[in-house]
């Protein structure tokens, strides 16, 4: 019962009036006049004290940050606190109310909205009292007791009572008290009269009414934890002690690999410790494994990377996909551009394991790896079957159909050109019309595709169409090319515009002048020959065709002397028709 200043008042006057006040009445006003929210110990709260203890918290120079209270809600070592107790913590401890000092080992979840912080303590041999959670709550009305921290064996249990519940966070209960609440009993256990949790008290309203003061369900601070997504949030990123994983395996993965690029000791820890929680998961072990490999990159640490790589072997029931990793591991290490010699670890060894792989399950997968591995090994053929496998798959794609155009192409047989044309053009026809940016390099290989075929002319379109999807930002070489293309296809003028642009692009590129002055030779354009052929032999000035086209030119123009001059030059330096050519010129 709660007595207000009024209430007791008129107690005293209905007293006065009986008789005159002596000393026993005087003991009895006293009484009343004092707020009686101290009760007598429930039963239960003997036992109960227990599983409330203090949390001191440090900084990262070791300093005490902040002290406070907290709970346990399990025998396992997890409890509860006030989050603000742990903002900017890097280390805490808790404080039994027998005296013993316990770590806190992880964050299990946190609100800031709450202020509410869930954490797991490493108990070691030491025996945890757990408060049993209260499942239904509380409603206005009814009489609660804040269960303080204490290391005297007398508790001072405080009661109030709860004028009002509301919804908090959809299902959970925030509760308003009528009873009084220190700073020091923040995140201290609010009972029910069977002695079950019900809530955590919050810091002080610090109003006028001092005892009108707030708490929030135990049910929302117990079911706090770190989500596959959530893990990395400002809230649990501004407490430096460390986090646990989500609460299932698969979430658990889902957050390795959102903090895979975390530095390679921090993810270290991360996946030593998904693999202590989850020791028959073979995921684990092939995720340290390929950090083993990929970032520390010694032999000690690759047979580690090997063991657990057997070890996963063991553990897994999908053999194909433990016998795949490994070789995805050795082709790391193998195309690194320092790859550590180690043991069998090479493409042979990589290319035994997939196919250890594909006699379990041939997936396209599989059959586009082994196809990658024949072809860096020179094996063309092997190669070119392992992407015709892939490429008719669900999982063909523009790159698949072009490597196995690339293996055709290797093999070196002529008489396939026009498959080469035909692969590269199942790459380019994955893509929509209007073609994106990205299918440009494709359309260019097609075109040399198509020359090696005979089809300069439609080359000459794929061509255009690659000047166009790169909207005109091109080098000397592709107007060098289209310019042969076009030349074979005897798009004359095409040629010689495209040789133009070439050289103005590139003009010290002999092998471009040359052309151009060889073309523009053919074409009778005489002073255009002459200025490509005289630029060649300032370049390369023991270069014999540059001095048989120019020496040509020359005498076309009605320039003997000079052309005799040129031709003369062309046969010193070995050319063969020179010598024909000066007879003609009266040597």
């Amino acid at each position: 019962m709660i007595f207000t200043n009024k209430k007791v008042s008129h107690i005293i006057n209905k007293l006065s009036a009986i008789q005159p006040l002596g000393k026993c009445w005087m003991w009895i006003i006293l009484f009343l006049s004092l707020p009686l929210y101290a009760q007598e110990a429930p039963k239960w709260a003997k036992k109960a004290r227990a599983a409330v203890f203090s949390v001191i918290t440090y900084d990262k120079d070791d300093n005490i940050l902040n002290t406070g209270n907290g709970f346990f809600i399990s025998e396992n070592g997890e409890a509860v606190a006030d989050y603000n107790l742990f903002r900017s913590a890097e280390k805490a401890i808790i404080i039994t109310n027998t005296g013993k000092q316990l770590p806190v080992t992880h964050i299990l979840g946190a609100n800031e909205i709450y202020d509410i912080v869930k954490f797991r303590i490493d108990a070691g041999k030491e025996k945890l009292t757990a408060l049993t959670i209260d499942t239904l709550g509380v409603q206005a009305g009814q009489s609660v007791w804040m269960l303080p921290y204490s290391t005297s064996k007398s508790i001072d249990c405080t009661m109030g009572k709860v004028e009002e519940r509301v919804t908090a966070s959809e299902q959970y209960a925030y509760y308003t008290l009528r009873m009084p609440v220190t700073d020091k009993q923040v995140s201290c256990p609010i009972m029910n009269e069977l002695g079950e949790v019900v809530a955590l008290i919050q810091k002080p309203y610090g109003g006028q009414d001092n005892v009108t003061n707030y708490a929030v369900d135990v049910r929302f601070a117990a079911n706090l934890s770190i989500g596959a997504l959530t893990g990395n949030s400002p809230i649990l990123k501004a407490i430096g002690i460390k986090k646990a994983l989500p609460p299932t395996e698969q979430e658990a993965l889902v957050y390795l690999y959102m903090n895979s690029t975390r530095g390679p000791q921090e993810y270290l820890s991360l996946l030593n410790e998904f693999i202590i929680t989850y020791p028959q998961s073979a995921e684990g072990l092939q995720r340290r494994a390929a950090l083993y490999v990929q970032s520390f990159r010694d032999s000690a640490h690759f047979q580690l990377a090997e063991e657990d790589m057997s070890r996963a072997l063991e553990l897994t029931t999908n053999k194909a996909d433990a016998h795949y990793a490994l070789c995805r591991l050795i082709i790391t290490n193998a195309t690194d551009k320092n790859p550590l010699t180690y043991k069998d670890w090479t493409l042979d060894k990589a290319l035994a394991e997939i196919d250890k792989a594909i006699a379990q399950d041939s997936l396209p997968l599989y059959q586009q790896t082994k196809g990658d591995l024949h072809f860096a090994l020179g094996q063309y053929q092997a190669a070119y079957q392992a992407y015709y496998s892939v490429n008719r798959s669900n999982i063909a794609t523009a790159s698949t159909w072009y490597t196995a155009a690339q293996a055709l192409q290797m093999m070196g047989d002529t008489t396939r050109t026009s498959e080469v044309v035909d692969l590269i053009t199942h790459a380019i026809n994955t893509y929509a019309k209007p073609y994106p940016r990205d299918v440009a390099p494709y359309i260019l290989q097609r075109a040399q595709a198509l020359m090696a075929d005979g089809r300069p002319r439609e080359a000459v379109q794929d061509y255009n169409e690659y000047y166009n999807l790169l909207a005109g930002q091109t080098n000397a070489a592709f107007y060098y090319h289209r310019a042969m293309a076009a030349l074979a296809g005897r798009m004359n003028q095409v040629a010689v515009n495209d040789l133009q642009r070439a050289v103005e692009l590139a003009p010290e590129n002999v092998d471009y002048l040359i052309e151009q002055a060889s073309v523009c030779a053919r074409f009778n354009l005489w002073d255009e020959a002459i200025v490509a052929a005289r630029r060649v032999t300032e370049l390369l000035p023991d270069y014999a065709d540059a001095y048989r086209i120019l020496g040509v030119c020359l005498g076309q123009q009605g320039k003997k002397e000079e052309a005799r001059t040129a031709l003369q030059r062309a046969q010193q330096l070995g050319d063969p028709q020179a010598e024909n050519l000066l007879k003609r010129y009266g040597e």
